[in-house]
């Protein structure tokens, strides 16, 4: 049987570079065309060769994209560099006739989507959260129970995805949470598919001690409202810890504003950017990793944590709830529930078996998400969609 050969876009890197990485092991890439610059993307494993860098838009935005008075520029850029990515994949389609399957990340893939299924070939839509209408509606909510500004989701994005969904031959997302909000209509369309993790990136080291002192905490996240930040900040104040540290480590967004004050707590420290050998030994000296998202895909830093033994607190709503409770590596808690938070921070501080326990458990499941099965799972659903057509 002949191998397939598949087409990947994507408007950063995202996990689709691990799956591109897989595919060019198995002689299956065609092609993998990103939203970044090359000088961003050499280091992913594949050959330039494979590689259609559209990085200029990206450049271009880096200044601008957290600046509030450009907001309405950085739009029209970014709607722009999706067009132009989709225009490049179409493109390429019609130059390469051996390409069997097109994965586009959503917004990248309407036209070239088409185009391929007019070739009578697999288009894959992939959709790294929640349904964009339940993401714009409930991240809605939440600002405004804030009493925040929310910017809404622009039609063109809205009315880009929902007729991509309705395009896609099958629309792929990394959590039964994510598919749970795409209602009966699309049901039988949308697959899950759990991501994977680089145990070589990230694992156990066993030369890092934990401290007998202290209670470390960590988030690794964007600063936002749609990671939960704020409840996290709630929850550490109530607490009640004789030594407890809370590290926060991740991007400035536009809601640092809101964001600024609250950080400035004692025993909270915060980091920007962390390359990914000090990340795993930051990950390696905390107890607990909390990350309680108000709306994800699948929270890919869940499982970077588990691998390197820090068991999780996390929502349903990051979408690795499954993952948490099959694999026992920490808790599942509901979205805005502060106490909750508290409860189970409390439940392994006072409990250093169950901590232990979690942590084990939580390395050796994590060793079981690889991007070897998620290829070979992605295979098994095409192959059926297509048996079924």
């Amino acid at each position: 049987m002949k191998k397939r050969k598949y087409l990947l876009n994507s408007a950063g890197k995202f996990h689709h570079f691990e799956i591109g990485k897989e595919l060019y092991k198995k002689n299956q890439l065609s092609k993998i065309i990103s939203g970044y610059p090359w000088f961003k993307l050499k280091k992913e494993g594949i050959p330039k060769r494979f590689v259609v860098a559209h990085g200029l838009t990206r450049v271009l935005r880096e200044p601008i994209a957290k600046l509030k008075s450009f907001k309405q520029i950085d739009h029209f850029l970014n709607i722009n560099a999706h067009k132009q990515i989709d225009k490049i994949t179409s493109k390429i389609i019609d130059k390469d006739y051996e390409i069997d399957v097109l994965i586009a990340q959503s917004k990248c893939g309407l036209e070239s989507g088409k185009n391929i299924k007019s070739k009578g070939k697999f288009y894959v839509c992939d959709r790294l959260s929640t349904h964009i209408d339940f993401q714009n509606n409930i991240l809605q909510e939440e600002y405004k129970s804030l009493n925040l500004e929310y910017t809404p989701i622009k039609k063109w994005y809205l009315d880009r995805e929902r007729e991509e969904y309705e395009e896609a031959d099958m629309i792929l997302v990394p959590s039964n949470f994510n598919k749970s909000t795409f209602g009966d209509k699309l049901n039988d369309k949308v697959k899950v598919i759990e991501f994977g993790v680089n145990n070589k990136i990230f694992f156990r080291n066993e030369n890092i001690k934990k401290s007998n002192t202290y209670f470390d905490i960590l988030f690794l996240a964007s600063k936002s409202v749609r990671k939960g930040l704020h409840y996290l900040i709630e929850a550490f104040k109530k607490f009640k810890h004789p030594n407890k540290r809370l590290h926060v480590v991740g991007s400035k967004t536009s809601d640092n504003h809101f964001y600024e004050k609250k950080l400035q707590q004692e025993n909270i420290i915060t980091y920007g950017h962390v390359n990914h050998l000090k990340l795993n030994d930051l990950i390696n000296t905390c107890h607990a990793y909390v990350l309680p998202s108000i709306e994800e895909g699948f929270a890919y830093t869940i499982l970077e944590v588990a691998a390197a033994g820090c068991p999780v607190i996390v929502t349903e709503n990051t979408g690795a709830g499954d993952f948490v409770r099959r694999s026992n590596c920490g808790f599942v808690v509901p979205i805005r529930s502060i106490n909750s938070i508290v409860d189970k921070l409390t439940l392994l501080a006072d409990n250093k078996i169950l901590l232990k326990e979690l942590s084990l458990n939580a390395q050796n499941y994590s060793k079981e998400n690889n991007w070897e099965k998620y290829l070979k799972k992605l295979e098994s659903l095409i192959n059926e969609k297509l048996m079924i057509n």
